[in-house]
């Protein structure tokens, strides 16, 4: 039964936000388009790749658009005040959908890179060096966009549970935005401590190191724009904890909620 309950949401989900999802699609295509052209126009392919991977690395961004659009949807509407269902599998809903689309989009996006290397192994749009661009590389810097934007949604979730918990206090109203702020500050500097904290406890457990692609650069050197890409190590800690941060959000975020209250 919670299983269809929670499908009957994902679709919810999905009808609201279907617009939003092919107007983030079709930007992105739009972008590449542009760098497509200027590549053709310069004989510089490694516009092309800056292209592509800014698209890529925008991705980082996508649970937190789609998150936030639901979200707004539902202060507007206040439908969610009528739903049997607990504000876990609300928000659960809003975030299984952000996810899974930035997994489509993820999907669209390393189609135009297979592409974008076709047209320069082809010297349509001129060439660049394909040592820069390995598989490895490409494959890190994925994981790191997924789990940096899984953390980025959760804590645009938190702030706005957050903020709108704020409104059930009519003596603070005034002030809202100042103690919003000053909270955030205070927030995030108590979990960079806090990881930092724990980042150091689990390394001496789990010193499993890892290889990631940074995100690539790009340079304005004189005969134009350059792409390179450096590998960093990381190690299994570091996910680790970003998986538990976020879990933590989400779950602090449901607690704080109070869906039978009207957000303001």
């Amino acid at each position: 039964m919670e299983i269809n309950v929670f499908k009957g949401l994902l679709r919810k989900e999905w009808l609201l936000l279907r617009n939003t999802f092919l107007l983030l699609i079709c930007s992105m295509l739009f972008i590449w388009v542009v760098g497509f052209g200027w590549s053709l126009l310069t004989g510089n392919a490694d516009i092309l790749l800056l292209f592509t991977t800014m698209i890529i690395v925008a991705h980082v961004l996508y649970v937190t658009w789609i998150v936030g659009a639901g979200l707004n949807m539902e202060e507007k509407s206040q439908l969610w005040l009528h739903n049997p269902n607990s504000t876990m599998t609300l928000l659960g809903s809003k975030l299984f959908t952000g996810i899974y689309l930035q997994i489509i989009s993820i999907l669209v996006a390393l189609l135009l890179l297979v592409i974008t290397v076709n047209l320069s192994v082809m010297e349509m749009i001129g060439q660049f060096e394909l040592e820069t661009l390995t598989i490895q590389m490409v494959f890190s810097v994925v994981i790191q966009v997924v789990v940096s934007g899984l953390e980025l949604g959760m804590y645009y979730m938190f702030f706005w549970s957050i903020y709108h918990g704020m409104g059930r206090f009519h003596k603070i109203l005034k002030f809202r935005v100042v103690l919003f702020i000053a909270f955030i500050i205070l927030f995030i500097t108590a979990m960079n401590y806090l990881e930092s904290y724990l980042l150091t406890g689990f390394e001496t457990v789990l010193p499993v190191p890892i290889e990631m692609g940074k995100f690539m650069g790009f340079y304005i050197e004189g005969d134009g724009i350059s792409v390179s890409s450096d590998g960093e190590t990381i190690t299994l800690a570091n996910i680790i904890i970003s998986i538990i941060k976020a879990a933590g959000l989400f779950y602090l975020s449901s607690l704080l909620l109070n869906k039978a209250v009207e957000v303001k």
